[in-house]
């Protein structure tokens, strides 16, 4: 039961809808099925008399990261503000204890790498989807269509919210299209996911050995890869690419051709930016123009978060407190932010608190790196990726990013040592 559950709630992650709890609060599924696998995850330890917890640098790096965020309310300037935020950790975060646990059996190893593979796959056929609905229906009625799910999907008053402030659009060499986001607030969130889904599952497709389970991982990587790029995020672009030469270089490296290919490598990425022209081109391009309205906006931001953390290096402002410090006007769930996970966290929680979280996503890639299974170096590039997106952008706050992410992490303490079933037990 527990398993099923657990794999579940991975898979549906995707199509998450919410419950109108009141007015102003809307409480998305996944922070109902996350507490509820906890529980009977704790309930079944208990009746064993077993409660495991990993002794790893990722647990106590994560819990240190919480505890800073819960320490950043009593010296932040408001704590009210913080409390939705820390609330939604406390909701989230014990996937990674579950998942630590039942990732000790290698055979259910398996079994997450396949859920993550679909849950990825799932998303990007829905963003897919969205993306193409416009040239059959027009742009206004899929917008009008995509207005009214967003309520269902993401409540009520964030639907409404995402809705007022649509970065749903893009405009590229004058033409302007529907952005791929699926059921996601935005694209940048929907990016997030499909990638670390993506990458995961690039590491299981080359580990995979049943032929069914091959084909079905490369279509899934196939789909989930288009609907990064008609995302059109700048951010994801980078990333992606970012984890896609990491993947390329390690595996070069293990197969001892790496010096040849490199140079190959190098003539074709040359060819490609010589010759490929169009609106992903541009969209990526547009990246480095600092003069671009988004990028001299994303700069004011950085600088903004700079000044903060500055101003309070050791508990930050406090968690949840930014959008109201840098505009006392903002709504409660405004989207100001720092456009970048580090400064958001550092500046909200203090500089320990961005350093931790960096520190967290350095080790489940070191540990990754350090795998003999390929299956390891996937999960190490979705956190590469992760890392470089998160420069651009702030992610943790998506309920479906965040318990992926987790589950990751969980999956990556046991790549090395499997086949030990219980060998940590003690």
């Amino acid at each position: 039961m527990l398993k099923y559950l657990f794999l579940g709630t991975i898979i549906i992650l995707p199509l998450q809808f919410a419950l109108n709890i009141s007015e102003n609060v809307d409480l998305v599924v996944t922070r109902i099925l996350v507490p509820a696998v906890f529980l009977l995850w704790l309930v079944r330890s208990l009746a064993k008399k077993r409660i495991w917890i990993p002794n790893r640098a990722e647990t106590w790096l994560l819990l240190s990261f919480l505890f800073l965020a819960a320490v950043s309310l009593w010296g932040g300037l408001n704590w009210e503000k913080g409390a939705r935020k820390i609330l939604y950790l406390f909701s989230i975060i014990p996937i990674y204890f579950v998942g630590a646990d039942l990732a000790r059996d290698e055979r259910f190893q398996t079994k997450i790498a396949r859920a993550i593979l679909a849950s990825g796959t799932l998303a990007a056929a829905v963003g897919l989807i969205q993306f193409v609905l416009p040239f059959i229906l027009g742009l206004d009625a899929t917008l009008g269509i995509w207005k009214k799910l967003a309520e269902f999907f993401l409540g009520n008053s964030f639907g409404e919210l995402v809705a007022q402030n649509p970065s749903w659009l893009v405009n590229v060499s004058g033409v302007t299209w529907m952005r791929a986001f699926g059921f996601f607030p935005d694209p940048h969130s929907f990016s997030f996911f499909v990638a670390l889904a993506m990458f995961s599952s690039l590491g299981y497709f080359v580990w995979e050995k049943n032929i069914a389970w091959r084909v079905f991982a490369g279509v899934g990587i196939t789909l989930m890869f288009c609907s990064i790029t008609l995302s059109f995020s700048r951010g994801a672009y980078l990333g992606t690419l970012t984890g896609s030469i990491f993947f390329l270089l390690f595996v070069l490296k293990r197969a001892g051709k790496l010096g040849k290919v490199v140079l190959a490598g190098a003539v074709i990425l040359s060819l490609v930016a010589v010759f490929f022209r169009g609106p992903v081109q541009g969209r990526l391009v547009s990246a480095f123009n600092f003069r671009e309205g988004s990028n001299a906006e994303r700069m004011k931001n950085w600088q903004q978060a700079a000044d903060i953390i500055e101003n309070y290096p050791l508990t930050g402002i406090g968690l949840g407190n930014y959008s109201s410090y840098v505009d006392p006007m903002s709504a409660e769930r405004s989207p100001i932010y720092a456009h970048d996970i580090f400064l958001d966290l550092a500046s909200e929680t203090g500089i320990a608190g961005g350093a931790v979280f960096l520190l967290l996503l350095l080790f489940g890639i070191w540990r990754g790196i350090s795998s003999k299974k390929i299956l390891g170096l996937g999960l190490a590039t979705s956190l590469v990726y992760f890392l470089v997106h998160g420069i651009f952008d702030t992610p943790i706050w998506s309920p479906q990013v965040m318990v992926i992410l987790l589950v990751i992490l969980a999956l990556g303490l046991h790549i090395n040592n499997a086949k030990c079933k219980y060998q940590n037990e003690k």
